[in-house]
């Protein structure tokens, strides 16, 4: 896995998804209530970090570990961990998202942004929910679509570049199956996209394109990406990320 192109092609961008810090935090704001002391956090899938740190801020008490598969995106997190003094608080593991190092009820959270359907989203709720304290929560937000009818040239891109995707309704369903409830959910904004991500993409494909010119793996995902965009400039009232936040009954 580690020599996926994605994993290569990415750690160019500032952040591996759409998403902000002011829509982490409205995603935090669901969760009423934290342990006396703060709380122990798993982030699922963290990335470079962004969501880590805007996590350590939103709970100065809590206490964070940042899980992901790709070494180079965690060193950029310790770089982080150090720069913003969250040392001994925030820690970084490397492990996979479908296998984790963990016992069962060990944390209060469980965040994932933007990274649940890489194993399946039923998959990632019903596994991550048995490392869930009772009465603790899980958010994740994933790109989802807003319509059962989407559009001919968008319901094509994605059955070839992200097989599988969901309805909102549908991962509603999932939550309610798997016996949690859902605490709220909300869409975020299509603007932010572009400022977060499609936007940095579209600064960066020529040069990508340079670099990996040789590399056919490598810019059949730049290619994809670039087919993304458009398709979002184009549909994105049928389809976006959606922030889910649930909780495991006492």
């Amino acid at each position: 896995m580690e020599n996926n192109p994605v994993f290569t092609i990415f750690e160019s961008l500032p952040r591996l998804g759409a998403g902000d810090d002011e829509h982490t935090a409205k995603a935090f704001s669901f969760i009423a209530e934290l342990p006396k002391g703060g709380g122990e956090i798993l982030d699922v899938g963290c990335g470079k970090g962004v969501q880590t740190m805007a996590l350590a801020r939103l709970c100065p008490s809590c206490r964070i570990l940042a899980t992901d598969i790709h070494q180079p995106y965690l060193d950029v997190v310790e770089e982080k961990i150090g720069a913003e003094g969250c040392s001994g608080r925030v820690t970084t593991v490397r492990a996979s998202m479908d296998d984790l190092p963990f016992e069962e009820d060990s944390f209060d959270i469980i965040w994932a942004e933007g990274c649940a359907s890489i194993i399946g989203i039923e998959n990632a709720v019903r596994y991550w929910k048995t490392l869930l304290k009772q009465g603790g929560h899980i958010m994740i937000s994933d790109i989802l679509w807003f319509t059962r009818t989407p559009s001919d040239e968008a319901r094509e891109f994605f059955a070839e570049f992200h097989p599988g995707m969901m309805t909102e309704d549908e991962v509603f369903e999932v939550i309610r199956d798997a016996g949690l409830e859902l605490v709220g959910s909300f869409r975020l904004p299509s603007r932010v996209w572009e400022e977060s991500f499609y936007g940095e993409l579209r600064k960066r494909f020529g040069a990508l394109e340079e670099e990996y010119a040789d590399d056919e793996g490598a810019l059949m995902v730049i290619n994809g990406l670039k087919r993304q965009t458009e398709i979002f400039d184009k549909y994105h009232d049928e389809f976006g990320n959606t922030y889910c936040i649930m909780r495991k009954p006492e």
